[in-house]
Parts: C-alpha cells; structure tokens; sequence
C-alpha cells in the first residue's frame, strides 16, 4: 500500500524547489478536474511559481466561476516551454488527459507528479499521489494540502468543494465517504460556499437539456440477462433538443436512483465520431475491470470507455456501427 504522507512530503519538497510548473487537467474538463487544477493554481502563484494551467478543450461556461479560471489555457504552444515540474490532475492516463502527444515536445527534463482518484491509473508519474478511496482529485488534493498546513483562503476552498461535490452527484452517490463530507464540512470553516456551487453547477440546467434527458429517460431499457438498464442519446438528438454536448452529464448518476438493475449504462455519441459509455452501480461489481476491458477506466462504483462508431436503434435493438 503506498504511503501517503510520505508521497505527499515528496511532493512538497519537488513543488518547493520548482520554480516552472504546468497543471494539467483532462480533456472534456468537468468540476474535479478543474477545481484540482484551480486550486493548486492559487496555492501556487502564493509561493509566486511561475504557473501555466492546461486543458485541451475550453472550461464549461458553468465552471468559469472558479477563481483563476480565465488563466486555464488551451494553446498547444505551452508544451515548447520548459518546466522542472508537470503536475496532472484527475487522469488515469496520459492518453485520458489528451496530452500523449503534445507532452514529448517538452525540451527539457522534468519530474512528473500525477494526482488521482481512480482505481484504473497504473501510477505513470515520477511521484504519484493515488488514493482510490477518495470521493474525487479534490479531495486527495485536500488531504495533501491538509498535510501541508498551508495557509488557506476562500477561493482554494471553493475550488476544492466543487471538485468534491461534482464527482459526487451533489453528496449523493456511493463515493460519498465520512471522509468526503468531513473534507466538505471544514473547507466551510475555511470559506467555501458549498450552496453557492451546487446552484452554478449541479442545480444549474436549461430545458434543452431537461428536454434530452427526456428523451433518454423514454428509451430506457433492461437487459435480463446481463441485469443491466441503459439508453443511449444521439448527436441528432442534441440538434432536435437543442442541446450542447454536455447536456447529457448528469445523466448517469441521475440513474442511482433506479430500483431495478445492477448496472445502469448511458451511451452518448459524440461530436467526433466516437461513442462514450458511463456505467454505474451501487452493487459490489468492479465496474472498473469492465471498462479496461474496453480500453477505458473508472471506479468500481462508476467508470467508462469509449469506441468509434454510430449508434443505430432500429426494430427494438440498439447497434453500434
């Protein structure tokens, strides 16, 4: 089992003698990610680094709350720099993150921190910090932070708790530990605002997409066999619902509540010719084995894959083609 205070030291030590440090969060970003990113950000530009926070696609108009938001950049051109220190945030994989191949094009050594959560990473960085059972990156940021006894503020605090709160389902799925909610409780000491970000992220939806989770609701079917429910949602059902591609996130957690069904599955098409597929559970399946099968990553709780191709739903049978 790794040691995590010692991880944790070792980290500290590496970020104390950087002085250029590139954050990077995943592609399609979403609150964890981008809290982990945001926050470590603030902490840093304290320590006056010089800082540069990546992701490959922009921040969602529901997250650019975040403090240091507009600082998060998309240009490939930060990968020509150089940096003593690349810390990557709530990524199974280098690939996850969309970085594979820009990374290689930095020009000089650098030491690798890899940050995460999930039960799927291999532990690909110099240092890794990967506590499976944690709700979210934010939180295994919290603890390290906590170790640290740094001096926190209102705007670390927020991005910390969105992190949590959105990899949860609004404190509601099976991540959330006694740990989560003892996180949740005292960055509310520290000035986090937790009411504030479920109403910008989790409580913050507009009718078109209401009206796509209406059309996957109506298609939702059950697999005997294999114990599993799921539906599927169409890039031509964004256009009839109007709807953005992130619509549907959400959707897969919303299907907790569901009685029946060991597994509950939601397939989206996506705008570049891929099909992604969320799975999740409340049983004592490892939905994380699933997915590797399939080149994906996950939890045992909820994980996901993607593959190319078009969904098809013809004579009662979905198909991939």
């Amino acid at each position: 089992m790794q040691n995590h205070k010692t991880t944790s030291q070792a980290i500290y030590q590496q970020i104390e003698n950087a002085k250029d440090i590139l954050i990077v969060s995943h592609q399609k970003p979403d609150g964890d990610t981008l809290g982990a990113n945001l926050a470590l950000h603030k902490l840093l530009k304290k320590k006056e680094k010089n800082i540069t926070s990546f992701c490959l696609d922009p921040i969602p108009e529901n997250l650019k709350f975040l403090a240091h938001s507009q600082d998060l950049t998309t240009d490939h051109k930060v990968f020509t720099k150089n940096y003593d220190t690349i810390i990557v945030v709530d990524s199974g994989s280098l690939d996850y993150a969309g970085i594979d191949g820009l990374i290689s094009a930095i020009p000089n050594k650098y030491t690798l921190i890899n940050i995460d959560h999930h039960a799927s990473n291999p532990h690909y960085g110099d240092i890794n910090l990967v506590i499976t059972e944690a709700s979210s990156t934010a939180e295994v940021l919290y603890r390290l932070l906590s170790d640290w006894d740094i001096d926190w503020d209102e705007e670390i605090a927020n991005s910390l708790v969105c992190g949590i709160v959105t990899d949860t389902g609004g404190l509601k799925n099976p991540a959330t530990t006694y740990q989560a909610l003892d996180a949740v409780a005292d960055l509310v000491t520290k000035g986090a605002n937790p009411h504030q970000i479920m109403n910008l992220t989790i409580n913050n939806v507009d009718i078109a997409s209401l009206r796509l989770w209406g059309r996957a609701l109506e298609r939702l079917k059950k697999n005997e066999k294999y114990d599993l429910v799921y539906t599927f949602v169409t890039q031509q059902d964004l256009i009839d619902c109007g709807a953005t591609e992130s619509a549907s996130e959400g959707l897969a957690n919303f299907l907790h509540i569901l009685k029946e069904g060991a597994v509950s599955m939601v397939l989206k098409e996506t705008k570049d010719g891929m099909i992604k597929a969320s799975l999740r559970t409340t049983t004592n399946i490892d939905l994380s084995k699933l997915a590797q099968a399939f080149g994906g990553g996950g939890h045992k709780k909820a994980a996901g894959f993607s593959l190319p191709g078009k969904l098809v739903y013809d004579k009662n049978k979905l198909r991939i083609i």
